[in-house]
């Protein structure tokens, strides 16, 4: 029930590496997957989802609703797919939606830049210039868009079990590395941390259903999933806003009870005009 969850960097050879890993350990490989079933599961274009899977939002973006909602739907997906366990997803930010997991195995991929640069002119047919923007480019939408969804720092090896430099193309070597630790005892799942995984796809899971939903669609909850029991906590403009939103989170499968917080905002309307 392990789970290998890779961050990557353009021209690191991290891609192709989290597919070597699942067929050495016979674990599940989901990298696009996890847009395709955000989309289907959730009724949205498959090019709607991606577009806000790979770059970062710009200022204005961050208060589109249609664009939080997808975003919320893709966070589902990825629980969804963790939660199953003996797979290794690439990208998505998983080693950040897994930092409190512990058989989690969390690993960033990356290489020196110059070797990067020439990878990617070698596998894209392009010139070394533009083979350095599409990498520096890479490398700021990135951080960019794990800074806005988690708060961190993503080159930063605190957050990773694992940082492979794969600069010496020794792909073999990585690859039984990386096979090695993922059948180590640290990485093999406990009672506790099982349940850690299911009470993060289930509040994640509920944040999905009350973002999809019309009726609760625009409201912005803190989910939070302890063994079934759910709670939601967040600033509405009446209880019935709240309310709504725990119907919607007792139909999801798996939650056996739900509590709210909320804080009510009284609307202002204005006065008459003079």
């Amino acid at each position: 029930m392990t789970i290998v969850a890779i961050s990557r960097e353009l021209g690191s050879g991290g891609t192709a590496m989290a597919a070597a890993i699942a067929k050495a350990l016979n674990f599940e490989y989901v990298d696009r997957e996890i847009v395709l079933q955000a989309a289907q599961v959730h009724g949205v274009p498959e090019e709607k989802i991606a577009d806000v899977d790979e770059r970062r939002l710009s200022l204005w973006e961050r208060f589109d609703e249609e664009k939080r909602r997808y975003l919320i739907f893709i966070e589902a997906a990825y629980y969804s797919f963790a939660e199953k366990g003996n797979v290794v997803t690439a990208g998505r930010g998983g080693p950040f939606f897994l930092r409190d997991v512990s058989h989690a195995l969390k690993v960033r991929i990356m290489a020196p830049f110059e070797v990067r640069v020439k990878r990617v002119m070698e596998q894209e047919k392009v010139d070394q210039r533009t083979a350095t923007a599409r990498v520096r480019n890479y490398d700021r939408e990135l951080s960019a868009r794990i800074d806005y969804l988690f708060g961190l720092d993503w080159t930063l090896p605190e957050h990773y079990d694992l940082v492979i430099n794969t600069g010496a193309d020794a792909w073999q070597f990585y690859t039984d590395l990386l096979v090695w630790a993922a059948r180590h005892p640290q990485y093999q799942p406990t009672p506790e941390s099982q349940q850690r995984i299911r009470d993060l796809s289930l509040a994640a899971q509920v944040r999905a259903a009350i973002a999809k939903d019309p009726m609760t669609k625009n409201i912005n909850v803190e989910v939070a999933a302890q063994s079934g029991r759910v709670a939601l906590k967040g600033v509405v403009f009446s209880p019935a806003m709240m309310d709504a939103a725990a119907d919607v989170a007792k139909r999801v499968p798996g939650v056996t009870s739900v509590s709210c917080e909320a804080v009510e905002i009284p609307r202002v309307y204005p006065g008459p005009i003079m």
